[in-house]
């Protein structure tokens, strides 16, 4: 199949889905209309412990909502949010029954989400490259207190954490002012700074812990790197001796063991680490680090203990029912020290076999990420753009008017510096822009339409001083507001493009800002609101998922014939109503033969560039694709062939990275995501799983790359059934 030789799912590189039905259990609606579930999203999956459920509120004379978890009623209030604790590893229905004053009811659809306890430790090099919705994880840590702008993140609960002494006030009650419902306490106080540790006295632990404590969130001890079960962990037990153990919730623990895995590893972690702590202290326990160190990624041995040691100790974690969450401490595939406990590959995000039993161990049976994205109630893409956004938009058929646009609309701010007025953002002209007083947060735009009316996209195209994170929230009267969206980004001046799933009712629509990309305000060029009172298309019939972006890169195939291998992107004909003119791919080198990083970022690799290690070559005609590979019906796919060049190991190991880009008529360009990879791990990817066409082309990855690589390399035979 051409997915397969395309490395679809492998690579993240084509998602098509199709549409699930999920049937439930038939609820009967009374009196006025019922109230609907806006959080978890359905089908989704989120972190063990609190999970927050919530909903709208519904019009009428409510006298209280109900909420019904598995048929069973768990709580009775007059809010719209709840936390429902759980540590089970399962799916789990939810439906909001509205009780109103006149004594009727009205139940709302029900909705469905599965929990999970496992998450990722990741730093900004780590996980830059991952998709954390692949992974099936629900949680994440950075050991530091801000949330990755990847936007792939979103779709996981973000957790910040107090690396070691100084800032505690103001970073636990930033966490708390962005709703952050976690937050971790110290990091290794008890190792050394050189080892990865905090390295703090118990006593200036303790005279520090107050500034933690007493806030609206969900708080865990510090991490010890030692054990409080054994002889050594003596640093935390003394810091218990002295704190009031009321001030935090939870206890996160970190244990690596060396050179010893397997099941009799994972008996002794379980029972010793986890077990003996909960026996001292009895509070609910986090594994934010654990692996097995001291044997290298070539170690065969260790790595088979390894993953030994990791499948014994998943079921083990899943089944104590006071362990809340846990997450794998993944080292570099290159720690010739370490490597057997590597999940992926930092420079590429490329899983190994360890990874790959992550993702598949632990989930909650019956779950599939596809669904959440099904289920999203908006994409966004991010692109840039210098000029104004364009009176409409057409999407599936249907043309959205900019409703920010007409006669009678009128905008508000939170704030204004200079001449710099809220008006300026719908003013009709891209030189003028709306700016925020410098240094405060939160600021907000407030559209007023002058009457309600159906959206369905918003675009905002930023000046440098730009949004790091906001949400789209909207009222029909200006006083309740509901937030449609939340956007996270860290890219500056750039063209945000955010498409509801389905049309929102809303008079008001505010921009507010939480947080920023530079230290002064939010400044907006030019905004829309897309709109219309035609009914939106549906189908009760399977259907592919539009493309969230307009430019795409789709994956890597390898020429045996040509010797090359060959870039696979698409470009929609016209982009934000402006014709594409020319399209092709910027190509650059990350990598020198493998080891050597020349520094090249996404946001370098443009058209034009004079960085020696980038260069860009326009698609010609001859380029287009007859087989559509991407989503899109209407896109141009092609192909660009890049030869090998040199053909020994350096060459094969360099790791290359590729951005499609498309020239618009008004000579402005729109770029695609980034990918990258080398020549060595195609070819090891599509010999090892054997998806060449014959034997002739089979061979060649064997003899004329892999075999160059690493001259050591085990032959695979050739089956003629595996042909894709």
């Amino acid at each position: 199949m051409k997915s397969r030789r395309l490395l679809a799912g492998v690579m993240a590189l084509i998602l098509v889905l199709a549409m699930i039905p999920v049937t439930m259990g038939v609820k009967e609606v009374h009196a006025a209309e019922a109230t609907q579930i806006t959080a978890p999203i359905d089908q989704s999956l989120v972190a063990a412990g609190y999970v927050q459920i919530a909903w709208k509120a519904a019009s009428g004379s409510v006298r209280n909502y109900e909420v019904y978890i598995d048929n069973t009623k768990v709580v009775t209030t007059q809010n719209t949010e709840y936390e429902y604790y759980t540590t089970s590893v399962k799916r789990f229905d939810v439906y909001v029954k509205t009780v109103y004053t006149n004594g009727s009811w009205a139940n709302s659809e029900s909705s469905s989400f599965f929990v999970t306890k496992k998450g990722l430790a990741v730093n900004e090099v780590m996980g830059k490259n991952l998709s954390p919705l692949e992974m099936n994880i629900g949680w994440y840590y950075t050991w530091g207190t801000s949330e990755f702008s990847h936007s792939t993140y979103r779709y996981a609960q973000f957790v910040p954490m107090q690396w070691g002494k100084g800032n505690e006030t103001n970073n636990i009650n930033n966490a708390v002012s962005k709703g952050y419902r976690y937050f971790l306490g110290y990091n290794e106080p008890d190792m050394s700074g050189d080892v990865g540790g905090s390295n703090m006295t118990v006593e200036t632990a303790l005279n520090n812990w107050p500034n933690l404590t007493g806030k609206d969130i969900h708080l865990g001890s510090p991490a010890p790197a030692l054990c409080p079960a054994w002889s050594n962990g003596s640093w935390f037990r003394s810091f218990m001796n002295g704190v009031d153990q009321d001030s935090f919730e939870f206890i996160p623990l970190h244990c690596y063991y060396g050179q010893y895995g397997g099941a009799q590893a994972a008996n002794t972690f379980l029972t010793e680490v986890v077990d003996g702590t909960y026996n001292m202290y009895h509070k609910p326990i986090w594994i934010t680090e654990f692996a097995i160190s001291g044997w290298g990624y070539n170690d065969a041995n260790g790595k088979q203990k390894t993953k030994e040691f990791m499948e014994a100790v998943i079921r083990g974690l899943n089944e104590r029912s006071y362990v809340e969450r846990y997450s794998w401490f993944s080292f570099n595939t290159t720690d010739g020290n370490n490597g057997a406990s590597a999940l992926w590959t930092n420079a590429t995000g490329e899983l190994t076999e360890l990874g790959q039993m992550y993702v598949s161990l632990g989930n909650p049976e019956g779950y599939d990420y596809h669904r959440t994205l099904e289920n999203e109630p908006y994409s966004i893409a991010i692109s840039s753009r210098n000029d104004l956004l364009p009176n409409s938009v057409t999407i599936k058929d249907v043309v959205y008017e900019d409703q920010a646009a007409k006669n009678g609309v009128t905008v508000t701010a939170s704030s204004e510096l200079g001449n710099n007025k809220a008006v300026a953002a719908i003013d009709n002209s891209i030189s003028s822009r709306w700016e925020s007083v410098q240094g405060v947060d939160p600021q907000s735009l407030t559209i007023d339409l002058g009457e309600t009316r159906k959206i369905k996209q918003v675009d905002i195209v930023w000046e440098g001083a730009s949004a790091e994170r906001y949400s789209i929230d909207v009222s029909t009267d200006g006083v309740n507001y509901e937030s449609i969206a939340s956007v996270r980004s860290s890219q500056g001046a750039r063209w945000d493009c955010i498409t509801l799933a389905k049309m929102q009712e809303a008079r008001f629509v505010k921009i507010n800002g939480t947080s920023r990309t530079t230290p002064y305000g939010y400044s907006i060029y030019d905004l829309a609101v897309y709109g219309s009172e035609v009914e939106e298309p549906t189908t009760e019939e399977p259907t592919t998922v539009e493309p969230k972006t307009q430019v795409q890169m789709l994956g890597y195939q390898l020429s045996t014939t040509k010797e090359g291998y060959r870039v696979i992107g698409a470009v929609e004909p016209q982009i934000g109503g402006k014709r594409v003119k020319s399209y092709g791919v910027v190509y650059a080198i990350r990598n020198l033969f493998g080891t050597e990083s020349t520094g090249i970022q996404e946001e370098d690799m443009v058209v034009g560039s004079s960085n020696t290690y980038i260069r860009s070559f326009e698609a010609t005609p001859q380029a287009t694709l007859n087989t559509r590979y991407s989503e899109s019906s209407t896109a141009i796919n092609f192909a660009q062939l890049m030869s090998f060049g040199r053909k020994n190991a350096k060459a094969f190991n360099t790791v290359y990275a590729t951005r499609v880009y498309a020239e618009l008529e008004d000579g402005t360009y729109v770029y695609s995501n980034m990918m990258q990879t080398s020549v060595a791990y195609l070819a090891d990817y599509l010999y090892s799983r054997r998806m060449m066409k014959n034997y002739t082309a089979h061979n060649y990855l064997y003899e004329q790359i892999l075999k160059v690589v690493n001259p050591n390399y085990e032959e695979i035979a050739f089956e003629e059934s595996s042909m894709p």
